[in-house]
């Protein structure tokens, strides 16, 4: 019950993102002006209601020229995805995304990848809530695979010992999924993956090998320090820390 109700009141806390926060205009930052903190718990709890209407959107959220919100959409929900919160919380978020420009398709991509990364069951569960949200979109047609990704480590580190595992690894995971970077990006597929590995609290040398691959992948150093700014507050603050050294290290090579 307690779990219950703590999400309801995490729904209620982003239920009113102002729409002055969906378009962005030459990278210009966009205000997000939020007021849902204080609806919900100005009496109750007026700091945590500040820190989350002035703090995390104010300030957060509304960096959205260094960081877009189609990407802060993006790391939001692979956050809560690999943290395990499949809540209305997470069904808002994706309401969120398709307002600030993540596209069915896109979306269809992120909660397929997410299988692979947080676990087929979470992608079950987030899959009829993409769906309900997008359902009435027309999807578009897209060649099988754009530029396509060549992965032999699961061959290499695995071919003797699991070779189906392996197999998955280098031609569906990578061969296919990465390879669709025609309706994804690798930029923002390597947005998806940290996210959730981080959101999972997956601290190996996993991580920092798709940090790596983030940066390879265009992810800046601004929006990279932008993205696990965001986690701190979605995956929480411990995690953010241990993240970050690795990040550094990855960045000032």
């Amino acid at each position: 019950m307690k779990k219950f109700l703590a999400a309801g009141v995490a729904a209620l806390f982003i239920m009113n993102l102002s729409t002055e926060a969906i378009a962005m205009e030459n990278s210009k930052a966009v205000k997000v002006v939020q007021t849902a903190g204080r609806d919900a718990l100005g009496d109750f709890a007026p700091e945590f209601a500040r820190y989350n209407d002035d703090i995390l959107f104010g300030e957060v959220w509304s960096r959205n020229d260094i960081l877009s919100l189609h990407d802060r959409s993006i790391v939001t929900i692979c956050a809560l995805v690999g943290s395990g919160v499949i809540t209305d919380a997470l069904k808002y978020h994706i309401n969120t995304a398709k307002k600030n420009g993540v596209t069915r398709d896109e979306m269809v991509e992120i909660v397929t990848q997410l299988g692979f990364y947080a676990g087929w069951p979470k992608a079950w569960a987030v899959f009829p809530m993409a769906k309900e949200v997008y359902g009435g979109d027309e999807a578009k047609t897209f060649d099988k695979v754009g530029e396509k990704i060549t992965q032999t480590a699961g061959r290499k580190v695995l071919g003797d010992f699991a070779p189906e595992f392996a197999r998955y690894n280098d031609d569906i995971l990578f061969g296919e999924v990465w390879s669709r970077n025609n309706i994804l990006s690798v930029h923002d597929r390597s947005l998806v993956t940290v996210s959730t590995l981080v959101g999972a609290g997956i601290f190996t040398d996993a991580l920092k090998h798709h940090l790596a691959a983030a940066k390879e992948n265009g992810v800046t150093k601004a929006e990279m320090v932008e993205m696990i700014t965001q986690l701190g507050f979605y995956a929480g603050w411990p995690k953010a820390w241990a993240v970050f050294p690795m990040a550094k290290e990855v960045y000032e090579q």
